[in-house]
Parts: C-alpha cells; sequence; structure tokens
C-alpha cells in the first residue's frame, strides 16, 4: 500500500520550495508567490527549506547571509499558509505600534510574554495583510542590519 503525503509534511523527504508551493491552493499559491518573491528580493538573502515539526512541518527558511537564525519563514500548509518571524523585544518596541493593523499587532503579541516563544506568526489567508506583513519585513531587516 502506498501513502500520498503532502510534501511539507512528509519529514523524511526534504521538499525544495517548489515542491512546497505545488501543495498549496490555487489563491494560497498565489500568495505564496508574491511573499517568496519579495523574500528573495531582500539583499543577502539566502533561501532553505528546513524541518519545524509536526505543527510547520517544511517550512521555507529566510537567513541573512551573516546570521545562522532565519528572519522569516514561510510555512506552507495547503490549510493556513502562514509567514513567521522570531522577534526580540527591542524590535517590537521600537515599532509604530498603534498605526498598525491589529492583525498585525495580534501576530506581535504572540512573541511576547506571557508566551513562551518569541515567534510572531500570521495567517497570509487574508491578502490585506500582505503589504503590512511586507514593510514588517523590512523593518525587521533594517534593524538586524543596525544591530
Amino acid at each position: 500500500m502506498v501513502y500520498d503525503r503532502l510534501a511539507w509534511q512528509d519529514r523524511f523527504n526534504e521538499p525544495t520550495p517548489d515542491d512546497l508551493r505545488r501543495g498549496l491552493p490555487v489563491p494560497s499559491g498565489r500568495t505564496f508567490d508574491r511573499v517568496r518573491r519579495h523574500l528573495r528580493k531582500i539583499e543577502g538573502v539566502l533561501e532553505d527549506v528546513g524541518w519545524y515539526g509536526p505543527s510547520w512541518c517544511w517550512a521555507v527558511e529566510y537567513r541573512l547571509s551573516a546570521r545562522a537564525t532565519p528572519f522569516a519563514i514561510l510555512i506552507a500548509s495547503p490549510f493556513d499558509l502562514q509567514l513567521a518571524m522570531p522577534l526580540e523585544e527591542a524590535f517590537i518596541t521600537s515599532l509604530p505600534l498603534k498605526r498598525m493593523k491589529r492583525a498585525i499587532r495580534d501576530g506581535l503579541d504572540l512573541a511576547q510574554d506571557p508566551f513562551d516563544t518569541n515567534w510572531g506568526v500570521w495567517s497570509l489567508a487574508p491578502d490585506g495583510l500582505i503589504d503590512d506583513l511586507k514593510d514588517l519585513v523590512d523593518r525587521r531587516i533594517q534593524h538586524l542590519s543596525a544591530t
């Protein structure tokens, strides 16, 4: 018997970003392409794939060449395409939070106390957040470059 498993869930076979994209429904695939295109345009960015456990499975990682930790990952879940970023408090407090959309602030809240993680996470299903997330990513890159 052969089991058909989505590439993003198959822990024992490392997919390519294109393999992950093929497992997405059409609207999510277009969003994946749009976000991926923006992340790949960042100067000095390296794109790779990494395993993030049973919740996030395989994700596309984006690193600046001099850093070991990714500044963002694109979680290619066919059920909920997401962008996640590890964030430190100094970055979050430097943001103009009152001018940001509620959905962006909610994702930032996940990376702070009382939560036990420093990852901010955003669903990419509503297309209205993509431009705001691009701005957040750009601010993140500027912050990382300054530190």
